[in-house]
């Protein structure tokens, strides 16, 4: 048995945890109390995550529709992807990467990419936009006087819940924002207000909010309805001297934008309905996007698992998980941390970076 430091890929607070893998399989975790961001405390996702590894419906082998999505083999399944892509004209090219994906991994896709001469790419990114400034790290939110919430922070992000808990114990006010009657988060704040919308706040609450802010205080922004909504969010942190931390999803999602372009479901949708032909890397389009991709031609997916997506596409490429591989990744406040392979990929599956360039090689692209 043996305990290996990596990070965790559940959310994007990189929480580091121990990897426990025996005659090469992942069978568990253990707290790595020395890791500065979560100090050996994780939460259920986190102490879970390495089911992610031995998923049932894990893909071993390449696969490709015929009346339905059988076995295939890589040359097989490499020839059809590729033919299909040179059929089309760059402009009928869609591509979609992954707050999933390693830094590195977003970097190769882009430059694939861009040595096809495809502009249509880019990672869903809920309503976020492109950000790149400097955020409050989780030592300002434990040790602030006042946090505003945006979101149900507490469920979503356990261990930056953790913080706020810290710092109410300190004596923090918290005033937490939602749509819902009730959340875990509203529960231990000091007021809950509950909104129609974030735009709404906006437009009528902002103001006496404030007024309590000053430079001791955290504004976490777990959701938006729409970007601009982050801009104004922004100003308001601005105009007060505090401190904005904005809150992604997927546990690379800051450090993906820094290459491909952030999408909210509109942009995707209008992707989608341009291009015929669309290339899927590490995410789950179908269980956001729905009923959109039917009017595609042909879709290439690139997942580790059998999901949504792959189900309905017409070729499949089976990928590596994060402890499959070796890369990198950026947390929610802009902290780069390595992680390494521990345990090789099952069956047929290979990392997204060699998957990307099999295809490149087959597309006969010059990387120089």
């Amino acid at each position: 048995m043996k305990l290996t430091h990596t990070i965790c890929p559940s959310c994007s607070v990189g929480c580091g945890i121990n990897l426990i893998t025996q005659k090469q399989e992942a069978v568990g975790t253990y707290p790595y109390k020395r890791h500065p961001i979560n100090e050996g405390k994780n939460c259920k996702k986190g102490r879970e995550c390495y089911e992610l590894l031995n998923e049932e419906k894990r893909l071993l082998n390449p696969h490709i529709k015929k009346s339905n999505l059988v076995k295939s083999d890589w040359e097989e399944s490499l020839n059809l992807a590729v033919s299909e892509m040179k059929s089309c004209e760059p402009g009928e090219i869609g591509i979609i990467g992954s707050g999933n994906c390693t830094n590195e991994e977003c970097e190769i896709l882009k430059k694939f990419a861009t040595s096809l001469g495809v502009e249509n790419i880019g990672f869903p990114a809920g309503n976020f936009p492109y950000f790149d400034f400097e955020t409050a790290s989780l030592n300002d939110v434990e040790n602030s006087q006042f946090i505003l919430i945006i979101g149900n922070i507490l469920k979503e992000y356990p261990l930056i819940g953790r913080k706020v808990i810290q710092a109410k114990e300190n004596g923090a006010e918290i005033i937490t924002i939602d749509y819902l009657e009730k959340t875990n988060t509203g529960m231990i704040s000091d007021q809950y207000i509950q909104t129609k919308s974030i735009r709404d706040f906006l437009d009528k609450q902002a103001k006496e909010i404030q007024a309590k802010l000053t430079e001791s205080s955290v504004i976490i922004v777990g959701k938006l309805d729409h970007k601009e909504e982050l801009e104004e969010f922004q100003q308001i942190a601005a105009k007060s001297n505090s401190k904005i931390i904005p809150v992604m999803k997927e546990c690379n999602s800051r450090g993906a934008m820094k290459t491909l372009s952030p999408l909210s479901e509109e942009k995707l949708k209008a992707m989608i309905d341009k291009v015929k032909l669309l290339y899927v890397v590490e995410d789950d389009i179908v269980s956001h996007m729905g009923e959109a991709v039917k009017k595609l031609d042909f879709l290439i997916t690139q997942s580790t698992t059998l999901n949504r997506t792959a189900l309905v596409s017409d070729v499949v490429f089976p990928a590596a998980c994060w402890a499959e591989k070796t890369g990198s990744f950026t947390n929610v406040t802009g902290n780069t941390q390595n992680v390494q392979q521990i345990v090789p990929p099952p069956g047929e599956a290979m990392d997204d970076a060699a998957i990307i360039m099999k295809i490149a090689e087959k597309m006969e692209i010059d990387w120089e």
